[in-house]
């Protein structure tokens, strides 16, 4: 029996869709998890920072954040309470460091955030905007003393008397 040539044509659709399927399976298992960086400079720090409230390791968070703000949560506890109403653990949100500047003690690192839609069946869509990470160096290591994000930053961390 010989296939007609609509039948042949109908099965390279089918083995091709089979192979894209195939493709895009292999691609996303394969695609690596972020990691923590070992570097100690700015820019290391606050990509750092985002991770951890990202995977909800306020520990390691709360750990990059200054202790001379006026603000200073006390515990990671208080600080996972302060943010929760934030939604920073969203997975749709990616973070890029795409500049870092160190004057003397002190260091700005602008990054990039883009948010990822979902719109239907097939749709998507994204959203990229730009913030800045203030940091100054406290005994040898850098901290985070402000935030421009909202998602990841309590305004009152840098008031007296902080969130109470």
């Amino acid at each position: 029996m010989r296939l007609q040539s609509s039948d042949r044509f109908l099965l390279a659709i089918v083995g091709g869709s089979i192979l894209l399927i195939l493709v895009a399976v292999v691609i996303v298992l394969s695609r690596a998890e972020p990691t923590y960086r070992s570097g100690t400079e700015p820019g290391d720090v606050v990509f750092n920072y985002l991770l951890a409230l990202q995977r909800g390791d306020y520990e390691q968070a709360h750990s990059l954040l200054s202790p001379t703000l006026p603000g200073y949560p006390r515990d990671a506890q208080v600080m996972r309470s302060q943010l929760r109403s934030l939604a920073v653990t969203q997975e749709e949100i990616s973070y890029a460091v795409i500049d870092s500047r160190q004057n003397g003690d002190r260091a700005t690192v602008t990054v990039q955030a883009t948010t990822f839609f979902r719109t239907g069946l097939f749709g998507s869509s994204t959203s990229s905007y730009t913030f800045t990470v203030e940091l100054l160096q406290h005994e040898g290591s850098w901290k985070l003393i402000a935030n421009d994000d909202w998602r990841t930053w309590q305004w009152c961390w840098g008031q007296e008397g902080g969130c109470s």
